[in-house]
């Protein structure tokens, strides 16, 4: 069916869909996520089941690629749903490779291969793009496992699918996953044999990999191949020149990724890759001090992103790094803190499960009244995620999020802040501006919180002119400079453009969160912090 012949309020939302894909496609994920947005909500507007999950997997997409995967497996998940209500098979496939992916990654990867498999499933004698991504997210989940044979297959499936069918640089992502999962089983190698039995099969896959850019009609795909591809493919081979002894070759590819990321947007997941390599190459080099720390810096960034894959590697990366020193207690140490750690998963996958059952029950029981479940869909999301004017999240998401922010400190052995933000007389600007102004200062106040957050911190309205940030990876006394740098932006603020002789300021308390905390008395600590600010401010112009 031409756009013509569609529904006329289908087309905005096919529209804002294809602009997000296409800036999916040139990394551009911020612009995506907007578009996304927009059409799922244009989308929710319509009850149009089938664009809610199209967009909603555009923005699992996004998020996976910038590794906020906690995020994307949520949000694919709810896509994965959606299409399995309107009867999209490719759709639910396509959702539930990145679910898979996700899941793997975080540490459920028997939860991820199951994701895979029934990928797969779903695709089977459909077109080969879609068939080849689920086997390429099935070789990373069996990765994610540990079951390295049964990786290496799925990803040489898929690979060989895609160059039979001409599409060679579809096939960089599989290879690069296939030599990367390479990497993984040689690590795993040394560290229960005490040596890398065999570098052959690495030096075998960069061979082939060579071969195939050599043939004449991939030379020119190659020229175009994205910045993040080329700096992989430079990383998995400083990988093998680190085990073979040529440590500055290594160190050569290390560097080009670590300048690569710093002219365009940063990747963390690459960046881990790169740390990885850089604790490699100290390890060889038998620089303690050095490998010590970049493996310390893998542990932390693994942490941050919820890479519990690489969060394992990293722990055992530092135990033989200190095991090779002779500090077999500190070496332990790391051991047990890792078997702590996968026993909480355990008991978080267990979890995770009867909550999914569970929701597929409902869903079940759901499905031959789609439409009323759909709306009543839109409402709690509507409800649980943003704020109607400013489109900062709302109190109840961030009830929802506060406990995993303080478990997340707990965790890191940070404590959390949170800044309390009150703009001050604003039922004055109300009154001797008008409302729809005093809502334009809202949004503006609001898109300055957004100015300062990094991922992980949550921006809330709490409501009427009261603002929250939850910052997730910062300590108090960092967030007391933030806070100061957030009152000083939002009085240096443009308000006469929004209106002449508008002036604007805000006071701003800070509090670290305390053992035993909850949302309300870490609030009640921030509020009474602001009212101090308040009180000492108004005392300075007395």
């Amino acid at each position: 069916m031409s756009a013509s012949n569609l529904p006329p309020e289908t087309v905005p939302v096919l529209s804002l869909l294809l602009q997000a894909q296409r800036a999916l496609d040139r990394g551009d994920v911020a612009q995506s996520q907007s578009l996304s947005k927009a059409a799922l909500q244009h989308a929710q507007n319509t009850l149009d089941l089938q664009a809610q999950a199209q967009a909603l997997l555009c923005l699992a997409h996004g998020d996976r690629m910038v590794s906020r995967f906690r995020r994307a497996q949520e949000t694919a998940q709810r896509a994965a749903a959606l299409f399995q209500l309107v009867g999209d098979l490719a759709g639910e496939a396509e959702a539930l490779s990145v679910v898979a992916h996700t899941l793997s990654v975080m540490g459920h990867s028997e939860e991820g291969v199951d994701a895979a498999l029934l990928a797969a499933k779903l695709n089977e004698g459909g077109a080969p793009l879609p068939v080849a991504m689920s086997y390429n997210y099935l070789g990373v989940a069996y990765a994610c496992a540990w079951s390295f044979d049964k990786a290496d297959a799925a990803l040489q499936y898929a690979i060989d699918l895609l160059d039979a069918n001409g599409l060679w640089i579809e096939s960089y992502l599989p290879r690069i996953n296939q030599r990367a999962m390479e990497i993984t089983r040689c690590f795993f190698d040394r560290y229960y044999h005490g040596e890398f039995r065999s570098l052959n099969r690495l030096t075998d896959l960069r061979h082939a990999h060579a071969r195939a850019a050599q043939v004449p009609s991939n030379l020119l795909v190659l020229q175009g191949a994205f910045v993040k591809t080329q700096v992989m493919l430079g990383l998995v081979d400083g990988f093998e020149a680190c085990w073979l002894g040529q440590w500055d070759l290594a160190q050569q590819n290390a560097d080009f990724a670590q300048s690569a990321q710093a002219r365009g947007d940063s990747n963390p997941s690459v960046t881990l890759m790169e740390i990885w390599l850089r604790t490699e190459i100290a390890w060889a080099r038998e620089d303690w001090a050095q490998a010590e720390a970049q493996a310390q810096r893998m542990l932390e960034l693994a942490n941050q992103i919820d890479n519990e894959h690489m969060v394992g590697i990293a722990y055992l990366l530092s135990t033989q790094v200190l095991s090779a020193q002779g500090k077999d207690r500190l070496a332990q140490a790391f051991l047990r803190a890792l078997k702590l750690r996968e026993n909480n998963l355990r008991l978080e996958a267990i979890r995770s499960r009867e909550e999914r059952i569970e929701w597929q029950l409902k869903a079940r029981a759901n499905n031959a009244n789609a439409r009323r479940l759909a709306e009543e869909t839109q409402r709690l999301q509507q409800l649980a995620l943003e704020d109607a004017l400013t489109g900062l999240y709302n109190r109840r998401h961030l009830e929802d999020m506060v406990p995993e922010v303080l478990r997340k400190g707990q965790e890191r052995r940070l404590s959390p802040a949170m800044a309390f933000v009150d703009v001050d007389h604003f039922k004055l600007i109300n009154d001797n501006f008008s409302h729809r102004v005093g809502d334009l200062v809202l949004k503006s106040i609001a898109n300055i919180l957004r100015s300062f957050v990094r991922d992980g911190d949550v921006p809330v309205r709490l409501g009427g002119d009261e603002f929250v940030v939850a910052f997730a990876h910062v300590e108090e006394r960092d967030a007391e400079g933030l806070a100061q740098r957030i009152h000083d932006a939002i009085r240096s603020f443009d308000w006469d453009g929004l209106h002449p002789g508008l002036e604007v300021t805000a006071s701003v308390g800070v509090a670290g969160a305390e053992a035993g905390d909850a949302l309300d008395t870490w609030l009640h600590r921030c509020d009474l912090c602001m009212y101090q600010e308040k009180d000492s401010r108004r005392q300075g112009l007395a």
